[in-house]
């Protein structure tokens, strides 16, 4: 606060009660303003029922925005206040102002009608929320609504009792946080996890026979899904784990900078037509399925990109046998597919399987990595009951696929792709259990940029250059 010069204080009374005081501690003899009075005497009722006639210069999670009596800040002066109860335009008192203000936050004050300098830290602005503060906890269960934005303060733990939940609980695909609309959630680091009574393997575990009352049942849990991010909400630096769906994405939504492991599924999606879904920079590993598209999005659009989906385990079922929609590391569908340095390796299945039925864009961008997969590096299918898969795939960057336990790339029947490598880019395939390139469907191959190991299929085969010898 400024030490110079200085009346000791001021009082100024409001005649009107849409004003807003300002005060300027930087001006050379600015004033301490001692008290604000309304005249007439002026109160607002808050929702609660207390009474407000006085206000601070901090702000309250309680406060609610509307025409109410001014409050304090410490911004810019302003040009026009009042003093003693008269208003004046255009004239200037050391660093004092008060303005005409619409719309602004109101606070009771906990003391007196005084402003304090013990409210505020030394360099005059509001002293902050400390973390440890119940107005910071969040808690399982809870939905952020459509524009709000929370962030997390410690690691968020859902350890409901499975026994004590009620039939509607144990029948829903129930989420431990549901983000709607454009709300965000910052986890800043935090984890979103599931104890359960089975171990941390239960979610990865867990059959997908029967409804989800049977599925919840047979593995103790209480939440089906961690985070449920719907129509285009955003979530980032989170660790989602231990749910039967880490997180599940509808009608659109935006993923980064996390990590998702020990789920059923890391990312599930089911997107409607026009509906866009990013996922970036984030981690999905050691799940029983990666990153799953539902086959019943349609129109959609999904980018992946800086995403690494390894170690994806697969299910087994009663038999031993590892269910076939599980394993991989992406199952991916949609109208438009970006995926764009990537990885997807050490998958029990397949690295990347894109489904689809109708006309499909797949572009394949920068560095991507498949590798040392139980299947194939990257396959391409069509969905029987609706249709063939139609469209192109797109090269542009280099695609290594390698060591992995059959194809390294393989178009199933029923795929008509025509695979375009771009000017200066590469898809390579080599050192794989079987194939390097195998096409059973009726697409083709265009332009250089094909290495593999070989080819083979029923249908038209790239012309490969020969793979690189491996030093001695």
């Amino acid at each position: 606060m400024h030490t110079g010069q200085r009346s000791k204080s001021l009082t100024i009374t409001m005649s009107e009660p849409n004003y807003q005081v300002e005060i300027d501690h930087s001006k050379e003899g600015a004033f301490d303003v001692e008290q604000v009075n309304f005249d007439p005497p002026s109160s607002v009722n808050r929702e609660d029922g207390i009474s407000i006639n006085s206000f601070e210069d901090k702000e309250d999670v309680n406060a609610k925005e509307g025409d109410a009596p001014p409050f304090f800040s410490l911004k810019k002066k302003l040009g026009t206040f009042a003093v003693g109860g008269t208003l004046l335009v255009g004239a200037t008192i050391a660093g004092v102002s008060v303005h005409s203000a619409n719309k602004y936050r109101y606070v009771q004050s906990q003391k007196s009608n005084s402003l304090s300098s013990s409210d505020m830290s030394k360099s005059g602005k509001a002293a902050p929320v400390p973390p440890y503060c119940s107005s910071s906890k969040q808690t399982c269960g809870q939905t952020v609504p459509e524009g709000d934005k929370i962030t997390l303060k410690e690691d968020l733990f859902c350890a409901e009792d499975w026994n004590s939940a009620t039939n509607t609980v144990k029948r829903s695909k129930n989420c431990a946080i549901t983000l709607e609309g454009d709300a965000e959630l910052d986890c800043d680091g935090y984890r979103i996890s599931q104890i359960t009574t089975l171990g941390s393997d239960a979610a990865v575990k867990c059959d997908d026979s029967g409804n989800s009352l049977d599925q919840k049942t047979a593995c103790q849990l209480y939440y089906y899904r961690g985070i449920c991010v719907t129509g285009a909400a955003k979530m980032k630096n989170c660790q989602v784990e231990k749910f039967l769906e880490g997180i599940y994405v509808e009608n659109s939504g935006d993923i980064k900078d996390s990590t998702v492991s020990q789920n059923r599924i890391g990312i599930s999606v089911k997107d409607g037509p026009g509906s866009s879904t990013k996922i970036s920079s984030t981690i999905v590993q050691d799940n029983a399925e990666g990153i799953d598209v539902d086959k019943t999005s349609t129109g959609n659009k999904i980018s992946i990109n800086q995403v690494r989906s390894n170690n994806n385990v697969g299910l087994v079922d009663s038999s031993g046998s590892i269910r076939l929609n599980y394993g991989s590391g992406m199952n991916l569908y949609g109208e438009e597919i970006t995926v764009k340095d990537s990885e997807a390796s050490s998958n029990e299945r397949n690295g990347i399987k894109i489904d689809g039925a109708g006309t499909t864009t797949v572009d394949l961008k920068g560095s991507i990595t498949l590798r040392n997969n139980g299947k194939n590096g990257l396959v391409t299918d069509n969905i029987e009951s609706v249709g063939d898969l139609d469209g192109t795939l797109n090269v542009d960057g280099v695609v290594n696929m390698y060591e992995n336990g059959s194809d390294g790339f393989i178009l199933l029947s029923g795929t008509n792709l025509n695979v375009e490598v771009k000017k200066g880019s590469s898809l390579i395939a080599c050192q794989n259990g079987s194939k390097g390139i195998r096409n059973n469907g009726v697409g083709t191959f265009s332009n250089d940029g094909f290495t593999c190991q070989s080819t083979g299929g029923s249908g038209a085969r790239p012309n490969c250059g020969e793979c690189p010898a491996c030093p001695v």
